[in-house]
């Protein structure tokens, strides 16, 4: 099995490039018209839970390494408390969207435009709020955490990893020509194992 950052490494660029493909299908759907339903809610079920588990990973990440930062370091801090309050307005929006992708399945397909508004707002948040400043930890993860802590944060499980394998996999038969995640470029924030 791969260690835990390669795991957590992995498990964000995936989450990144249904991030895209998401994306691009909705331009897709939006100009060419089509059925998107199947498509946009393998997506949104995706990323919903991707999303909740990048944010726990973090607020993890947060409360292990907060303690072991010394109290002069404030710049750190400041760059910790930054991290917690991107991660709440992440949370917010993540409950929208979950809530959104809620009322697009009850709907169906009178409820597309309200979705893919939800959506568009949805993936602004994780672009420019939650992939704001990714390596500001970086100097402190890098040297601080240990790989019983990486494991801590990353919390997965071989039924995890084939469930996660499972989905991306399926966004992938629903997606419009070319636009399958794993067609999508996703560069992420590499994070580096502590001795």
């Amino acid at each position: 099995m791969a260690t835990a950052v390669e795991l957590l490494r992995r498990e964000r660029q995936r989450k990144m490039q249904v991030r895209e493909s998401f994306n691009a299908g909705l331009a897709h759907f939006r100009g060419q018209g089509g059925e998107p339903g199947p498509f946009y809610l393998a997506c949104a079920d995706y990323l919903v839970h991707g999303q909740q588990r990048l944010i726990d990973q973090d607020r993890r990440l947060v409360d292990i390494l907060a303690p072991r930062v010394p109290a002069a370091q404030a710049e750190d801090h400041r760059a910790m408390q930054a991290l917690r309050e991107r991660l709440d307005i992440g949370a917010k929006s993540l409950g929208e969207f979950q809530q959104a992708t809620g009322r697009y399945r009850q709907a169906g397909q009178s409820g597309r435009a309200d979705f893919e508004a939800a959506a568009i707002r949805f993936i602004d948040v994780l672009v420019n709020v939650l992939g704001a400043r990714s390596h500001s930890l970086r100097h402190l993860t890098s040297t601080l955490l240990t790989d019983a802590d990486w494991q801590r944060i990353v919390a997965t499980t071989e039924e995890f990893i084939d469930a996660e394998a499972a989905a991306f996999a399926a966004i992938g038969r629903l997606a419009p020509p070319g636009l399958a995640p794993e067609q999508m470029a996703a560069g992420v924030a590499q994070p580096r194992q502590g001795s």
